[in-house]
């Protein structure tokens, strides 16, 4: 099997949206569906909080809206929808905030918040810790889903970008919930790679558009890291693929992203560069061009886990830090933890339960003020 990937350079189109046009016409050969038939088609960003820079960018949605109307798609027939992390936020709320809500009205999409409609409930067959899941209706209901990720680092999962998207599926604070199946980052790969694996089976009509023009890297993503330029955007069927692609040109690998690598293992996608057609800007050019991208955890760390085992895991396992110079009190940390690992007060700084903790960073990747951060629990974990 083989698949086609297309790798384009933003500077060599007029804007953002004529670049995404032009990254879905390098491999619209490789679709095995018929847009102009399609009755429901949805696209799904990631609209992770108001924050602009931790979502996928407007001119995504923009381009892809204008290549359909090119393919003769009746916006009837478009939805836009998501669920986002925070648990007071709907998808609407966020959407509004970064502009993405105004263009849906102005071109006649219809939004949708996951969380509208009751989730149904789906089993995942050879799940490995994941049995079933809660899945928005709109996702289920549509015959085409378009997946619009943004490349960024990530607390946990080390990376998210169009597997790790389709964690917003699950509506609410469900996510949160589901959490509690991971409580390693190798065991939360297997949750994520397990959600995912349902979409693969569920929903074969796929297209990928991948923000890599902005990205966002280090130890605060994927909500407060630190924003680069990579000035790329790619294209493709295969989200195996083309993360894989993405990891490749951040000079990342496989090994060290978990869910990525369970989902090869798990012939979810192509993940052997052999089998990847490449087209647009070269692989070898497109890495060229782009720094290293740089994500929580390193090489020490893990050989340190993996020689010692469990007593070496509670040493180097990372747990939240509060800066309370950047606390605003607000307890949505509290609200957003499934383990209810947090203690909060009105007016007091949210207390850490240690021995609760299962390091999903929830509360991180939420904080409207960037106010958590990972840090290690040191020989003082050997007493949790």
């Amino acid at each position: 099997m083989s698949t086609k990937v297309s790798i384009v350079n933003v500077n060599d189109y007029e804007s953002i949206p004529k670049a995404v046009v032009g990254a879905i016409k390098l491999i619209e050969d490789n679709l095995q569906f018929d847009f102009s038939s399609a009755k429901n088609i949805l696209l799904k960003p990631n609209l992770l909080t108001t924050k602009k820079e931790a979502c996928t960018q407007s001119g995504f949605v923009e381009g892809v809206i204008s290549y359909l109307k090119d393919k003769g798609v009746s916006m009837n027939n478009v939805y836009l929808g998501d669920s986002p992390g925070q648990s007071q936020k709907l998808g609407s709320d966020v959407a509004k905030e970064i502009g993405i809500y105004e263009i849906c009205e102005t071109h006649g999409i219809n939004f949708i918040d996951f969380e509208s409609s009751t989730p149904l409930i789906e089993e995942i067959d050879d799940a490995l810790r994941l049995k079933e899941i809660h899945v928005a209706k709109a996702v289920k209901d549509c015959d085409v889903l378009i997946n619009l990720p943004r490349l960024k680092s990530h607390l946990e999962a080390t990376m998210t970008g169009a597997i790790k998207n389709y964690w917003g599926i699950i509506p609410g604070g469900l996510k949160a919930h589901y959490h509690l199946f991971g409580k390693t980052a190798d065991q939360f790969g297997k949750v994520l790679a397990d959600n995912f694996s349902w979409i693969v089976k569920n929903k074969p009509n796929r297209l990928i558009v991948y923000d890599l023009q902005e990205i966002m890297e280090g130890r605060m993503g994927p909500g407060g890291g630190t924003m680069k330029k990579w000035d790329l955007i790619l294209a493709g069927t295969d989200e195996v693929a083309l993360d894989l692609i993405a990891l490749e040109i951040g000079k990342l690998k496989v090994k060290n992203v978990p869910h990525v690598r369970n989902a090869i293992e798990r012939n979810l996608g192509i993940g052997n560069l052999e089998n990847i057609d490449i087209v647009g800007m070269s692989l070898e050019k497109a890495k060229k061009q782009t720094p290293k991208f740089n994500v929580p955890g390193n090489t020490f760390s893990s050989f340190i886990a993996y020689m010692s085992g469990h007593i070496g895991y509670k040493i180097i396992k990372k747990i939240p830090g509060l800066i309370k110079s950047r606390c605003v009190q607000c307890g949505q940390c509290a609200q957003n933890c499934a383990s209810e690992a947090i203690e909060f007060e009105e007016n007091s700084f949210p207390v850490f339960l240690r021995k609760k903790c299962i390091s999903c960073f929830c509360c991180a990747e939420l904080c409207p003020e960037s106010a958590i951060k990972p840090r290690t629990r040191g020989f003082a974990g050997l007493f949790d």
